[in-house]
């Protein structure tokens, strides 16, 4: 990994420096987060009341947000969105008791998360545009950095927590505080051909009004129109909601079974390996379209041989998916429309949220008729299904459209 980043831009270096820090500031609660916020005393309705809020704020600002990045400041939208994760930890830290406040402090880490993105990411992806550099490396180092960050946040917080509790909370501030510094001593945005001109004219027609906002909002999904290779992606990261929503909310279920939950923050570590480990493993490989078919069947396959093996085979299939999520994410920054990049990238976030409520609302609905066990299955084989017919599409399509 080392090698590579030395390769990266200075501005994409920087980028994965602050986002290194956020995520790692962000994901120190996490590993007892759950339990936190049962000794505070919050029922687990509350708890879900807190979740929900979350994806709801990002579910309905992430798009408006990247569309106003890409005609405004992307770095000035990176910057707000630490300060405004900065006042919910700092609101956690202090009132976690309080259920209004939490509910409020959850807005805002929603905000946060919906703002952050599309900004300095989409800015990086614009410069290897630009340079006519190819953005794989810096989508493997990118994934690696936050993958890194999770794993070490995840670890700390769970030893930091039985010494300080909720004052857990200051150590992610100062991760804040250091993100909130290297972001800002990056340079200023990278502006495409396309993008020039249009600011030109937006600046000088003094167009302010709402109505414009709305008239980006459309202009934002008519390139979906113009483009079947950018629909296809965009239903290949809708797709993957049915692995990783499910795994994600549902993984700390199916292994208690047999697991003293005391074990569970080393497992979130070791799920946090399976996702380096898979970005490895497409990094040291060479484009196949035949592999990556073969990839999702063989996890197909590993979803529908649900005997109890699965709690060793689950974390094959993480590593599978995440070869090939890391594909998608490449696929995504290659071919994405400068004159929207940020918009593309929020549209995206806004449709992963949209199919995660649906994926979580059938997983519970399969848990209540059969056993998570087999509720896995089930939709670990639709998302391994519905990705091999969206990429054969995908290859079927002429490069220029």
């Amino acid at each position: 990994m080392i090698k590579i980043f030395k390769n990266l831009t200075k501005k994409a270096k920087l980028v994965c420096l602050a986002d290194f820090f956020w995520n790692f500031g962000r994901t120190i609660p996490h590993a007892f987060l759950t339990v936190f916020l049962l000794t505070r005393g919050h029922s687990l309705v509350q708890i879900a009341v807190f979740q929900s809020v979350y994806m709801f704020t990002v579910m309905f600002t992430e798009f408006p947000s990247g569309v106003w990045a890409d005609r405004h400041s992307r770095k000035n939208l990176y910057i707000i969105s630490i300060f405004l994760l900065f006042i919910s930890y700092s609101l956690i830290c202090l009132f976690s008791s309080n259920f209004y406040v939490m509910v409020i402090s959850y807005i805002l880490y929603g905000l946060s998360v919906s703002i952050k993105s599309g900004t300095l990411d989409a800015d990086v992806v614009l410069e290897y545009h630009n340079l006519n550099l190819d953005v794989k490396d810096y989508s493997v180092v990118s994934s690696l950095v936050m993958s890194i960050s999770s794993l070490c946040g995840g670890l700390i917080g769970s030893f930091l927590y039985t010494g300080f509790n909720n004052l857990v909370y200051l150590f992610s501030l100062m991760f804040f505080i250091i993100s909130f510094l290297i972001a800002f001593s990056i340079s200023k945005e990278t502006v495409s051909h396309d993008n020039l001109k249009y600011i030109k004219d937006y600046v000088e027609s003094g167009e302010k009004s709402s109505a414009s906002l709305f008239l980006e909002l459309k202009k934002g999904f008519q390139i979906l129109k113009k483009s079947k290779s950018l629909l296809i992606i965009l239903c290949l990261f809708a797709t993957s909601t049915f692995f990783i929503q499910p795994f994600y909310q549902y993984w700390q279920v199916l292994y208690s079974q047999r697991m003293d939950a005391k074990f569970f923050g080393f497992l979130y570590i070791a799920f946090q390996g399976c996702n380096i480990l898979g970005t490895a493993i497409y990094k040291h490989m060479k484009f196949n379209i035949s592999f990556f078919l073969l990839l999702i069947f063989i996890l197909g396959i590993i979803a529908s041989i649900f005997t109890e093996s699965l709690y060793f085979s689950l974390p094959v299939a993480v590593v599978l998916f995440y070869t090939f999520y890391q594909h998608m994410d490449v696929l995504q920054k290659r071919e994405v429309p400068k004159k929207y990049i940020s918009t593309f990238f929020s549209l995206t976030g806004t449709v992963e949220n949209i199919f995660s409520i649906i994926s979580l609302f059938l997983m519970a609905s399969l848990i209540e008729i059969t056993s998570v066990t087999f509720s896995f299955g089930i939709l670990f084989s639709v998302f391994a299904g519905m990705s091999i017919i969206l990429i054969y599409i995908h290859n079927k399509i002429p490069t220029k459209q």
